[in-house]
């Protein structure tokens, strides 16, 4: 601890949870913590219950960050409503935290993870085809055909560099359309190809 610890490590994951005790949230709330990523879930059917419950909490959590004297950035804060597939609903009235409203949003990002209102899980596929494509760009001149690059060591790249880009959070999102998670391997042969020279069908 004197001699710091690095952001994202699991020590200072455990350390914040040691030392920094949130509000127990009550019945249809759950709260989703890593290190200062809060997401604060509330469960409902009915859009003006899931308000109250956020408020009933936000209330609390303003205590508490009055009290450790925490300051926090409310225009980071969004809310959203997830649906199941074709579902409706009347936006509701502003959830207020420290007596801002928060924006209400058709997606957010949590954890390097872009969720969408209906979790399609489009736009996060979205993202990482857009970041593994400007990846590939890069080690393009690298993997190309007239590199003097073993396969061995593409396919290395390929492994340690792209592959985990495309794999991130994929157990949050294997309930995605097969259509999109097509689009991935689509764009995993093409890189596949770069990386080990193989002709293109």
């Amino acid at each position: 601890m004197r001699a710091g610890v690095a952001q994202g490590g699991l020590i200072s994951t455990v350390l914040f949870s040691l030392y920094v005790d949130m509000p127990t949230p009550l019945h249809h709330i759950e709260l989703a913590l890593y290190e200062d990523d809060t997401a604060v879930i509330a469960m409902s059917r009915k859009p003006t219950l899931l308000v109250c419950y956020l408020e009933s909490y936000l209330n609390d959590l303003q205590r508490w960050l009055s009290e450790w004297r925490i300051a926090i950035n409310v225009s980071k804060s969004t809310v959203i409503i997830f649906t199941h597939a074709g579902g409706r609903f009347i936006q509701p009235r502003p959830v207020t935290l420290l007596r801002e409203p928060t924006e209400w949003v058709d997606t957010t990002r949590y954890l390097g993870v872009t969720l969408d209102k209906g979790l399609t899980w489009s736009p996060h596929i979205n993202q990482v085809r857009k970041k593994t494509a400007q990846r590939m760009g890069m080690l393009g001149p690298l993997l190309n055909s007239k590199s003097d690059l073993s396969i061995r060591n593409g396919v290395l790249l390929y492994k340690q560099l792209i592959r985990p880009m495309m794999d991130y959070a994929c157990p949050a999102w294997r309930s995605a359309d097969r259509s999109h998670v097509r689009r991935l391997q689509v764009l995993q042969s093409k890189c596949l190809r770069l990386a080990t020279g193989a002709p293109g069908t």
